[in-house]
C-alpha cells in the first residue's frame, strides 16, 4: 500500500519476475504440429457427408447435428487451439460409392446423389472431351460434308499458310508460357509464364490471338487469280487442319523437339466460310436455323466480323 507523498517508482518493479516464454521459432513448431496432428476438418466433413446421405433426417439427422457442432469447434482450433474429439459413434465405417474411396469400404448410395453419380459415371466415357487431334482421333472425326469441288488446287497453299499460322501460336504460346491451345484462343488460361499475370495480361493475349486471326483473314482474302474460289479455298484450309494424312506434317515447321498437339484452330479464322458450306450441305430448315445460330455464336465470340 502506497503510505508516502512521494510518486511511486515502478523501475524496480518492471523486472522483478522472469517469464520464460519458448523462443519464436520453438512456438512455431509446436503450433504448427498441433494443427497438424489437430485439423479434423476433413473427416468431420466426410462423416457429415456419409451420416446425411444414409439417416432418414438426412443433415437434420442428430449425428449431423452434433458432427455441426464439432465442425465450428475444429474451424476455430487456430485462434481457440481447443480441438474438436470425435466421439466412436460419429465414426465412419461405409462411404456411400459417389465419395468414390476406393481404398475404403463402399455401398451404392440409393438417393439422388448416388443416383445421378452412377447415371454420369455411365455416358462419361462415351462423351469425354478429346485432349488433342490424334491420327485416330482425325480418322473419325474429319467431315466430308466440308469438301467442296475443287479444293485441291488450293491445298498446297493452305498447307503453307497453316504451317505459318501454327508457327506464330506456337510462339505466343511459349511467349506468355501458355500450354493448351484451347486455353490461348478462349481466354480460358490456366497457368502462365511467372513472367507474366494471368489476371492482368488475358486481355493482351485476346489481342494477339486476334491479331493473328486477322493476319490469317489477310492470307485467305489474298487473291491467286479472278477465278479464286473462296469456298474452295476455305474448304482446303479444313482439309490440311482436319484430314488424317496431315497429322504431324506440321511438327518439322513448328514443332521440332516441342511435343506440341497438332493445331486445329487454322480454319476457324474464316468460319464464315466453313459454316456456309455446312449449311450448303443440309438443305432441311431445321439444320440450316441450327447452323444459323451457331454462326452467330462464332461472330460473336470471335469478333471477327
Amino acid at each position: 500500500m502506497w503510505t508516502s507523498g512521494k510518486p511511486i517508482s515502478l523501475c524496480n518493479l518492471c523486472f522483478q519476475w522472469t517469464i520464460n516464454f519458448a523462443s519464436p521459432l520453438q512456438e512455431v513448431e509446436e503450433y504448427f504440429t498441433n494443427y497438424i496432428v489437430n485439423d479434423s476438418l476433413g473427416i468431420i466433413a466426410n462423416a457429415q457427408t456419409v451420416f446425411a446421405d444414409r439417416e432418414p433426417l438426412k443433415a437434420r439427422s442428430e449425428p449431423c447435428l452434433e458432427l455441426a457442432q464439432l465442425f465450428s469447434i475444429a474451424v476455430d482450433f487456430p485462434k481457440t487451439s481447443v480441438p474438436a474429439e470425435i466421439p466412436s459413434h460419429l465414426g465412419v465405417k461405409e462411404y456411400p460409392d459417389y465419395m468414390e474411396k476406393p481404398d475404403k469400404p463402399t455401398y451404392e448410395s440409393r438417393h439422388v446423389i448416388g443416383k445421378l453419380f452412377r447415371e454420369v459415371k455411365e455416358i462419361a466415357p462415351h462423351t469425354s472431351s478429346i485432349r488433342s487431334l490424334t491420327r485416330e482421333v482425325a480418322r473419325k472425326a474429319y467431315d466430308t460434308d466440308m469438301e467442296v469441288d475443287g479444293f485441291e488446287d488450293y491445298v498446297d497453299e493452305a498447307f503453307d499458310c497453316k504451317s505459318e499460322y501454327d508457327y506464330k501460336l506456337g510462339i505466343l504460346m511459349d511467349y506468355y508460357g501458355i500450354q493448351n491451345e484451347a486455353e490461348i484462343l478462349s481466354g480460358g488460361i490456366m497457368k502462365m509464364s511467372r513472367s507474366f499475370d494471368r489476371r492482368k495480361d488475358a486481355e493482351a493475349v485476346g489481342m494477339a490471338v486476334r491479331s493473328l486471326r486477322k493476319e490469317a483473314r489477310t492470307w485467305f482474302n489474298r487473291s491467286g487469280g479472278h477465278s479464286d474460289d473462296p469456298y474452295a479455298k476455305a474448304s482446303a484450309w479444313y482439309h490440311v487442319t482436319y484430314h488424317h494424312r496431315f497429322w504431324g506434317c506440321y511438327w518439322g515447321v513448328y514443332n521440332e523437339g516441342l511435343n506440341r498437339a497438332h493445331f486445329i484452330s487454322f480454319p476457324w479464322c474464316v468460319y464464315d466460310k466453313l459454316i456456309q458450306i455446312k449449311k450448303a450441305k443440309k438443305a432441311s430448315t431445321r439444320s440450316s436455323q441450327q447452323i444459323s445460330s451457331l454462326e452467330l455464336q462464332f461472330s460473336h465470340g470471335l469478333r471477327l466480323l
